[in-house]
């Protein structure tokens, strides 16, 4: 979990983690945000909305599989396939840092923008608790940048951006990590269908003990955290 930026926060639906931290002052303040997310077709963060519907997004891939990409868009009316901030008339005010898809099939996604960028499909990030969602495209059910993510594959959260409970997510992350039973046959052990899920295997051929484990000794167990 070593990073340079600051500030953390972590969920288990997915397995989300977010790092952040703040660059310059006033007008020009920017954040530096990086988020990792089960998916090698695309993976998404809202800002300041509680529904893909009028939302601030971000969303691209790390590339694995697919060319890695990064877009500023905005969903007006949810669950649909969303505009960019371009075609909307506003602009991409995205500057990436990284786009990285790492051996536990995860895209890791860094990029900056100003707090407040002016635009009016830009929501204003504040250093207060925001809410936030993100999904990411888990396969079968999603099969492309154009298809719509399963059912249950999003979520929303409410994020101290101050920071202010970082740590506590520090911990707890560590926590799931050190004290899963990672031995076969242990009940911390994800199913296939779990695994198929985080974007470990990529079918239910690739679903093997030593897999399972593998991916307990990485992440965590599945007990620890979502276990839909």
């Amino acid at each position: 979990m070593a990073s340079d930026l600051p500030y953390y926060h972590y969920d288990g639906v997915g397995s989300f983690e977010m790092r952040w931290g703040f660059l310059g002052d006033g007008a020009d303040e920017e954040i530096e945000l990086e988020f990792t997310l089960s998916s090698d077709i695309f993976v998404g963060i809202g800002f300041d909305c509680t529904s893909s519907a009028m939302c601030d997004m971000v969303v691209g891939n790390g590339g694995g599989r697919n060319e890695a990409f990064l877009e500023d868009y905005f969903e007006v009316e949810g669950d649909r396939e969303p505009h960019t901030d371009e075609e909307l008339g506003g602009s991409n005010d995205l500057t990436i840092v990284k786009l990285d898809y790492n051996s536990n099939y995860q895209s890791v996604l860094r990029f900056r923008r100003k707090l407040n960028t002016g635009d009016k499909w830009d929501a204003v990030i504040k250093k207060d608790y925001m809410d936030l969602v993100y999904a990411w495209c888990e396969e079968p059910f999603c099969v492309g940048t154009h298809s719509a993510h399963a059912p249950g594959s999003w979520n929303i959260i409410s994020v101290d951006m101050s920071g202010g409970e970082s740590e506590k997510m520090r911990e707890q992350a560590v926590k799931m990590v050190e004290e899963a039973d990672c031995t076969a046959g242990s009940e911390d052990l994800c199913s296939c269908s779990q695994l198929l899920k985080r974007g470990a295997i990529s079918s239910f051929d690739e679903c093997t003990q030593e897999a399972a484990v593998d991916y307990c000794l990485k992440n965590g167990g599945c007990s620890y955290t979502d276990t839909f």
